[in-house]
């Protein structure tokens, strides 16, 4: 702003190309004095204009450079508040391990028991069913048994009923 009011309240001229009155006898000499006046407040000018760009161009450098080193600050924030969930979460890891160990070992014993389990259960199993077997063995032998006995029984009825017997004949009498 202060760099538009000195722009602004600069003259289009810093100094009249004419004399006073009273030295338009040397109006000649001052024409070319005015020239190189003029040459050197547009020289001054353009030096002022190109320092007022390069001002601007700096600036505008400085903003982006202030907006990278807060996105930097930022990135930095997140980074630390990252480090410090690892070291929570370092600190905790040797009890999580611990743990895992503990289970680990607590699973590998309750597999050895049911290990036992199963084996004494399929044993128990196959004499239950040898058992059974020798059961279901048995009474079919009984059942044969007793069907041949009857078999057996109603074939010798058969023939004693067929050849006429002598108590059959006493009984009648």
């Amino acid at each position: 702003m202060k760099r538009e009011d000195a722009r602004n309240a600069s003259p289009s001229r810093p100094w009249p190309l004419t004399s006073s009155p009273g030295e338009e006898t040397a109006a000649g000499e001052d024409a070319g004095d005015d020239d190189d006046r003029l040459l050197l407040w547009e020289q001054t000018r353009q030096e002022l204009l190109s320092l007022e760009n390069e001002i601007v161009f700096n600036e505008a450098i400085i903003e982006e450079r202030e907006k990278d080193i807060k996105e930097i600050h930022y990135d930095v924030q997140q980074i630390h508040e990252i480090y410090q969930d690892l070291a929570v979460l370092l600190h905790d890891q040797p009890i999580s391990i611990d743990n895992i160990d503990k289970r680990i070992e607590e699973s590998a014993a309750s597999t050895g028991r049911a290990k036992e389990q199963l084996y004494k259960a399929s044993k128990c199993t196959r004499t239950r069913s040898s058992w059974v077997c020798w059961v279901l063995i048995i009474l079919v032998l009984v059942l044969v048994l007793v069907l041949v006995i009857l078999l057996l029984v109603l074939i010798l009825h058969r023939l004693l009923a067929r050849h006429d017997n002598p108590v059959q004949s006493l009984v009648k009498q």
